[in-house]
């Protein structure tokens, strides 16, 4: 048989399900600990929320069912290295950076700048800072730890700023006092979303995240704090958000013929064959959501034979004729 046109048949008429990658949220009223509704999200959809901006913590917190006040999972987790990241949710990737001798002590997870340079400071810290919106950047003389100052710059602009490179760094240090330290967007984090999805946004509620042992390694957010986060035990049982639209499975019947003798109800064959169809499906773009698998019918059976009868018309009209 033409092994193209075999393919070809195959991916018309397998048993398989995609969901489009689109961040759709679903809120699902079932409460679960993180690792179940994890599996959940990964079966029926494409995993637990992922969160990039503050308008996606509005969403979430506006699908939540009214009525239901506790909090509910989202995919994020502790993961098991640290990472320097900026405010903004941009993962660390700029080569540019500003410490002071002796600079990160790599003690504490957030970082002042005082006089252009930068330093590692415990978050409890209670200093000024620096907001940013559009291109200005506005000094804040008012006493705040390092998520106080990340709030209130949510709040009142876009964000504590992101530095780039020696002119970014150089316009802050012209608004800033001397000698005066000051919170900016950089900061060290632990945390890992279900999706392994790289950007760094949080919204930590205020003492969050604590550093207590036991304090929990899954998050939940507060379906009345603004939808603020917390960690907390990952066995608890909560409603949890999952993304992506519902996965969709269809079962399509499949008739194929070849040529000699077929033996495909070897398992090996058929797993060669699944391996080509996920190659067909990387060309059409369609594998990263996709997953197809045979559908076994009675006997354990994934095909099973048909039977051709042949019928000699000529032979059965010269039998009429006698």
């Amino acid at each position: 048989m033409d092994r193209s046109l075999f393919v070809l048949l195959l991916l018309s008429g397998l048993f398989w399900s995609s969901s489009a990658l689109s961040r759709q949220y679903n809120y699902i009223n079932v409460t679960m600990s993180w690792p179940e509704a994890q599996s959940y999200c990964r079966e029926k959809y494409t995993d637990l929320a992922t969160v990039d901006t503050m308008d996606d913590v509005n969403r979430l917190v506006n699908i939540v069912d009214d009525g239901y006040s506790g909090s509910v999972w989202i995919g994020l987790k502790r993961g098991t290295q640290k990472h320097w990241a900026w405010s903004n949710g941009e993962n660390k990737s700029s080569p540019y950076i500003n410490w002071a001798s002796g600079q990160p002590n790599e003690d504490a997870d957030c970082v002042i700048y005082r006089n252009g340079f930068w330093g590692d400071v415990g978050c409890s810290y209670s200093g000024y800072f620096v907001c940013y919106e559009n291109a200005s950047y506005i000094m804040v003389k008012t006493a705040k730890n390092w998520t106080d100052a990340q709030s209130y710059c949510r709040q009142y602009y876009t964000d504590l700023p992101t530095i780039h490179n020696s002119e970014e760094n150089n316009q802050i240090t012209k608004i800033l006092l001397s000698n005066t330290y000051f919170w900016f967007g950089l900061f060290r984090d632990s945390w890992e979303w279900s999706d392994k999805w790289s950007r760094f946004f949080r919204y930590w509620a205020a003492g969050q995240p604590s550093l207590s042992s036991g304090s929990g390694d899954c998050v939940g957010m507060s379906t009345t704090n603004s939808g603020k986060w917390a960690h907390e035990s990952c066995d608890l049982q909560r409603p949890f958000i999952c993304y992506g639209e519902e996965k969709r499975k269809q079962i399509v019947r499949l008739k194929l013929s070849c040529n000699g003798e077929c033996t495909l109800n070897d398992p090996s064959l058929q797993t060669a064959i699944l391996n080509e169809i996920s190659e067909k499906l990387k060309i059409t773009g369609l594998d990263s959501d996709s997953k197809i698998s045979w559908r076994k019918g009675e006997g354990e059976d994934v095909f099973h034979q048909e039977i051709n009868r042949v019928v000699n018309y000529n032979n059965a009209c010269n039998s009429s004729n006698h």
